[in-house]
């Protein structure tokens, strides 16, 4: 349950109260779980380590954002944009974030397991290290977005397009990536394992022909 001083400084203060409000207490950790925030303009909002938990942030703008560490589990991020915010170490864990813009956004060792980002565009965002085990990122935009040692296990990545991704060590275990455009033998030479993926028949094919270890039941399970 949110704050409610807290949520009434945030949407009667506005952004710059709000990081008034973070700067002189520093000690406070802010608390707006399961607070309608929808279709805010919050733009360059300071929410590092907030417990955002629940929150319903669809439509918002979040623009260069600091969400640092912050708890945004279950969060609904329904087509917001949140283009060259700060989310490096976040949880997102079960969040809602169909059709979200996370372009040029920093990712870094972000919690997204079971998220979904159907249709989400991450052009250039940077996901290294990332846990995105069992993730929907069905038809997803990933150009010259960094996955590199991604955790991708299980993940749904059909109809995703790679264009210039970087996957390199990225564990595709299990993942499906059946329809996803841009997609070659030397990019997914580069992954750290293949294992049960699902691939389209010509790719998987050429693929075993060339480095079938990749295919290989990993020592760890």
């Amino acid at each position: 349950m949110a704050n409610p001083e807290h949520v009434e400084c945030l949407i009667k203060g506005g952004v710059g109260e709000w990081n008034k409000f973070r700067r002189t207490n520093q000690a406070i950790q802010p608390d707006l779980s399961g607070a309608d925030l929808s279709g805010y303009d919050f733009t360059g909002l300071d929410l590092s380590q907030a417990n955002l938990e629940g929150a319903d942030l669809s439509d918002a703008y979040l623009l260069h954002a600091n969400l640092t560490e912050a708890n945004l589990s279950g969060v609904n991020l329904t087509e917001a944009d949140v283009l060259e915010a700060n989310l490096i170490k976040a949880t997102l864990s079960h969040a809602t974030m169909t059709r979200i813009d996370l372009s040029g956004t920093g990712l870094i060792a972000c919690n997204l397991e079971g998220a979904n980002l159907e249709g989400a565009t991450l052009t250039r965002a940077s996901l290294p290290w990332g846990n995105l085990t069992r993730a929907n990122l069905a038809k997803a935009k990933l150009h010259l977005t960094d996955l590199r040692e991604a955790q991708l296990i299980q993940a749904n990545l059909e109809g995703a397009s790679f264009q210039d991704t970087s996957l390199t060590g990225a564990n595709l275990q299990e993942a499906n990536l059946q329809g996803a455009t841009h997609v070659s033998i030397d990019l997914l030479a580069k992954a750290k394992s293949l294992y049960q993926t699902i691939l389209d028949p010509d790719l998987k094919g050429n693929l075993l022909q060339c480095h079938s270890h990749l295919f290989e039941k990993p020592v760890d399970l």
